[in-house]
């Protein structure tokens, strides 16, 4: 079940809907992947593709496989921000991580490994909860 977070404007941002998080998720790109570290948390700029309600990753074998296949709970976010402008959003997804078949993403999902490195592995992460802001109207500048 998805969770929406958040109250719809707080200091001065505003909640995107469910529907506006998968949408910017659909777009693909690159995001955060914030693993449980044992001292720390750990943060892997990763390359994704968003596929049947999950976000998807490609790895090698490493701390994200690792994570994977312990289906350890994991986050998520994408942002875009104008600097100048003041305007920006973000979508942060929370849920498990779990690794995936290469015949469960299948061939049509345009995900490939950006590393020059071993990436043979998909990971998906669930999107247990699920929320995004923007900065409202009106806030943002001086």
């Amino acid at each position: 079940m998805k969770e929406e977070l958040g109250n719809p404007v707080e200091q001065g941002t505003e909640a995107l809907t469910i529907a506006e998080c998968e949408r910017r998720l659909s777009d693909g790109g690159v995001g955060i992947l914030a693993l449980t570290g044992v001292a720390e948390p750990v943060l892997r700029p990763v390359n994704f593709a968003f596929h049947n309600g999950a976000v998807l990753i490609r790895t090698g074998e490493g701390q994200i496989l690792e994570a994977a296949v312990a289906s350890e709970p994991a986050s998520f976010v994408i942002m875009a921000v104008d600097r100048l402008e003041h305007t920006g959003w973000s979508v942060i997804v929370t849920g498990a991580l779990s690794e995936r078949s290469n015949a469960s993403v299948g061939a049509d999902v345009p995900l490939r490994a950006w590393a020059r490195a071993e990436k043979h592995h998909f990971v998906g992460l669930s999107t247990d909860r699920i929320s995004g802001r923007r900065i409202a109207e009106g806030f943002g500048g001086d």
